[in-house]
């Protein structure tokens, strides 16, 4: 690379941006840029490097090894960048004040509004975003600090996760339950169990879903095989297809907590099958002062749902960030 060379954080941010996205199109849109703009980037990224990074094939653009290689150090200068910005930022005291949360469906719709709306009474000023993702990316977003706080699933037992990188807390326990539409005909059972599927379209989450996992196991322990034709990404999804009686949903029942979904019934499910919500946040960053107001209401509007006790402090895991 040249001593002299042109590159900087701004062309690794759009690299990775094309390398995580569909297309060049797609990438723009995520950054807000045009895709001509895109396109040059990558040029003036390949020229200063020397390496081909893409090739055509088919219309469209494919990585190479190369770019493969790179991608995770671009994603890391990347972040750093965002970091640098951040920082930044909070160094102009002008500047607006904000507090980022991820979360899955069922916390999304049952308990951070709530929690939003007191946050907001109490901090008028204060920015607040959210974002919708799956269980699996809200910990990635906490985990590299691109969110202060999460709200979702804990994962499975023995699989790999950002979750090592994080603090939790759990701040509702609840039983996942049969979603049926109300005409459906096991309405008419006051319990589901898994013999009552087989001959029923079941609409499952992704294999890697944590839900998804433990009605695995408990189907297999029952020795009960399921057609799984359908598999929606979220459990919004499943309720959106439960909703029009395409098939049955297993959930978590707060996603249905606020009536949103009018003609879906629910029934218990057993064996019973326990689901745990958590409160995320980084391992190694402090949260701000407005965070930890707003982590505070999360936990308090969490707990006045269920009628629990104040929320628990999660098993610390055994790996640190700095391990």
């Amino acid at each position: 690379m040249p001593e002299s060379s042109l590159l900087n954080g701004r062309h690794f941010q759009i690299f990775t941006a094309v390398m995580r996205s569909r297309g060049l199109s797609e990438a723009a849109l995520k950054l807000g840029i045009s895709k001509a703009a895109v396109s040059k980037s990558l040029g003036v990224l390949q020229r200063e490097t020397g390496v081909e990074l893409f090739t055509l094939e088919g219309g469209r653009l494919e990585p190479t090894a190369a770019a493969r290689r790179l991608l995770p150090r671009a994603e890391q200068a990347t972040q750093h960048l965002a970091w640098a910005l951040e920082e930044a930022a909070r160094l102009d005291h002008a500047s607006a004040r904000t507090v980022t949360i991820a979360a899955h469906a069922p916390p999304l719709i049952a308990i951070l509004p709530g929690a939003i709306q007191r946050f907001k009474a109490s901090h008028p000023d204060v920015h607040v975003r959210l974002r919708s993702e799956a269980p699996p990316e809200v910990l990635r977003q906490v985990a590299h600090h691109e969110v202060d706080l999460g709200v979702t699933n804990p994962p499975a037992p023995n699989t790999i996760s950002a979750v090592d990188w994080c603090e939790r807390r759990t701040i509702s326990e609840d039983l996942l339950v049969a979603a049926l539409h109300r005409r459906h005909p096991l309405v008419a059972k006051t319990v589901i169990r898994p013999a009552d599927l087989v001959e029923s379209t079941v609409i499952a989450l992704p294999e890697e879903s944590p839900t998804s996992i433990l009605v695995r196991a408990t189907l297999q322990e029952a020795g009960v095989s399921v057609d799984k034709g359908i598999v929606a990404s979220t459990s919004m999804g499943v309720c959106a297809l439960v909703q029009q009686n395409v098939g049955i949903g297993l959930i978590n029942p707060m996603l249905l907590s606020t009536g949103i979904f009018p003609d879906i019934v629910i029934r218990p499910f057993r064996p019973r099958i326990e689901l745990w919500t958590e409160i995320y946040r980084s391992g190694i960053r402090p949260l701000s002062d407005d965070a930890q107001v707003l982590a505070r209401y999360i936990e308090e509007v969490a707990a006045a749902r269920t009628g629990h006790a104040p929320p628990r402090k999660s098993p610390r895991p055994r790996k640190t960030a700095a391990a």
